[in-house]
């Protein structure tokens, strides 16, 4: 059927309303535009039929009716009962996927466009920073940069293998096909700048770092990188590149650097996330003209794991530094799946149970309880990857920190627990360690392990602390370097403090004056061996005439009967010679 006999059929709410030509699509080109909400009222009804996006698409008229199907670019979460002029835009999100730019409707940026739009204007103001500032300086250019003479395509081929098998299987972090497609025409064409050179710059880092044979030019790889981030890219509008290089960026910084550096850019790449929206789902913002097509399957699958991932690295880096955590008021941008391989899930998925460190008293009544829970469902997450194995550890060790600080005895409760999963952090991490894959926590888990044994100060955990130093000697011969060596000898050094310790409180009881235990009366009714001084004596003594033969007669083995007419005549005590 076409557009025309639909119309005939079926009135659009808002072109009547505002008498505005409607071109019979849902949406229509005047509420895409205005951002309206598409409505069709059947003629001769009142009633109207209010189409809105769900998470499985837009939903369709009667079958007996073709309707063209646009993706809509704004979902009405719910009706709202403001009545304001922008109410259709309060606590909304604006999207412009050219520039992949997100702000809130309140946003300075968004209200002279705002402004246009409910003015039904013919030239809406674009979202654009009108007016920020005077202008007085020019804007940083970007330099172009030749991948091609910092790695070979061919280098950087082999470092892109490294990297897939070896970060992309913990962390989930880029598609292999669809990386290599587009990294190869990169390097086909390198005139100008392109904002994947970030991400080959960081892939071939990772990879030199991962490989057994690493790259000369490692350290350029980041040091460009970094450069291009910090002193260009922070004060443009960002990209899915941006974003992605920024976690690249945190993941190689935990492996090398000191904590501040990874905690930071755990950060910058979180609010770079929600400067790009990833922190919502495209059908719950209002998406500027262009819209994205909300039924992109890659595009989803490449926002949701650019956010989830970057907020579960900021999560993690935060909890075991002791930092703040960058939150969200509001997010919409559901999980992605596992995709059967890898071990990204297990990563978001712990840490997305940590607790928060700044939570009132309010809402957390009781948080070592809290704290014990998480621990139980950490315990719980079983993994064949050794890196989860061992992060399992470390946020373990972590939550034992905070109990040991909060209470002692709720810290003795869980300490097999967390001796249990210590226990298998340093299986795994030995088996890292023998094919040489340097994971940070190769190293960290051992070393926390060793300061968590000496804290629970049980039988029990003494006995790992043996093992824990052993790994760390192995750790030390495969990689002699300064990190390394450093925690090894603090280990040895807390070992032998807490052993002289132990030594001077020994010391101390051996001082106490030697006595002898006071000798107590026997108690009627006690067992003699419970006197020692008793044990010597012979218990027949004074029985010589007692009767025996007497006392052991079987026939005195006597029914009820013959017992009782028995005492009648004669006494016990005469039978038995007393």
């Amino acid at each position: 059927m076409q557009v025309a006999n639909v119309l005939e059929q079926r009135a659009h709410h808002q072109g009547r309303q505002r008498k505005r030509k409607c071109d019979g699509r849902k949406p229509c080109a005047t509420c895409v535009r205005y951002e309206y909400q598409c409505e069709y009222t059947a003629s001769g009804k009142r009633a109207s039929l209010v189409h809105l996006t769900s998470d499985n698409g837009p939903e369709t008229l009667p079958r007996q009716q073709s309707w063209p199907e646009v993706p809509p670019s704004v979902i009405q979460l719910q009706a709202h009962p403001l009545t304001a002029p922008g109410a259709r835009f309060h606590h909304r999100g604006i999207l412009d996927p050219v520039k992949t730019r997100f702000v809130r409707a309140n946003s300075a940026i968004a209200f002279p466009r705002i402004l246009g739009m409910d003015m039904e204007s013919e030239s809406i103001p674009r979202l654009h920073s009108f007016a920020w500032n005077l202008g007085l300086r020019s804007e940083e250019q970007d330099l172009p940069v030749d991948v091609n003479s910092i790695i070979p395509y061919g280098e950087f081929q082999r470092l892109s293998a490294v990297y897939f098998s070896t970060v992309k299987r913990e962390l989930g972090l880029l598609e292999e096909v669809d990386f290599g497609e587009k990294s190869n025409a990169r390097y086909a064409n390198t005139q100008g700048y392109n904002e994947l050179d970030l991400i080959i710059l960081m892939v071939a880092a990772l990879g030199s770092f991962f490989s057994s044979n690493p790259h000369p030019r490692e350290a350029d790889c980041i040091q460009i990188a970094k450069s291009i981030l910090i002193t260009k890219r922070m004060a443009v509008n960002p990209s899915y590149q941006i974003v992605a290089a920024w976690i690249l960026l945190t993941i190689y910084l935990r492996c090398t650097g000191r904590p501040h550096g990874s905690w930071v850019a755990s950060s910058m790449a979180l609010h770079q996330a929600e400067a790009s929206g990833l922190h919502k789902e495209m059908q719950t913002i209002a998406v500027v003209y262009p819209a994205a097509s909300a039924a992109d399957h890659k595009l989803v699958k490449t926002r949701r794991k650019l956010f989830w991932i970057a907020r579960a690295l900021n999560i993690v880096l935060s909890f075991e530094y002791g930092r703040s955590r960058v939150t969200f008021d509001v997010v919409t941008t559901k999980k992605f799946a596992p995709d059967g391989v890898g071990f990204a899930h297990q990563y978001v998925e712990l840490a997305d149970i940590l607790p928060s460190d700044f939570v009132d008293r309010e809402r957390e009544p009781d948080p070592p309880a809290a704290l014990g829970a998480t621990l139980t469902r950490i315990e719980e997450i079983q993994t064949e990857s050794h890196f989860i194995t061992i992060l399992k550890a470390d946020l373990a060790f972590a939550i034992y920190r905070r109990l040991w600080l909060m209470s002692l005895t709720d810290a003795k409760d869980r300490a097999e627990s967390i001796l249990n999963i210590g226990k298998a952090a340093l299986i795994a991490a030995e088996a890292l360690l023998e094919t040489r894959t340097p994971w940070w926590n190769v190293l960290h888990a051992p070393f926390m392990f060793v300061c968590v044994t000496l804290a629970v100060g049980t039988p029990r955990s003494f006995s790992y602390v043996a093992e824990a130093m052993a790994l760390l000697d192995k750790i030390a011969e495969a990689y002699p370097t300064h990190m390394v060596l450093e925690a090894r000898n603090q280990a040895v050094a807390m070992v032998r403090m807490f052993r002289q310790r132990k030594e001077k409180e020994l010391e101390a009881l051996s001082a106490l004056p030697s006595t002898s235990p006071p000798e107590d009366a026997p108690t009627i009714g006690s067992g003699m061996s419970q006197n020692p001084c008793l044990t010597d004596l012979d218990w027949t003594l004074g029985l010589e005439s007692f009767q025996w033969d007497t006392f052991l007669n079987p026939q005195l083995v006597m029914s009820s009967q013959q017992q009782s007419g028995f005492a009648n005549n004669l006494s016990l005590t005469d039978t038995l010679g007393f």
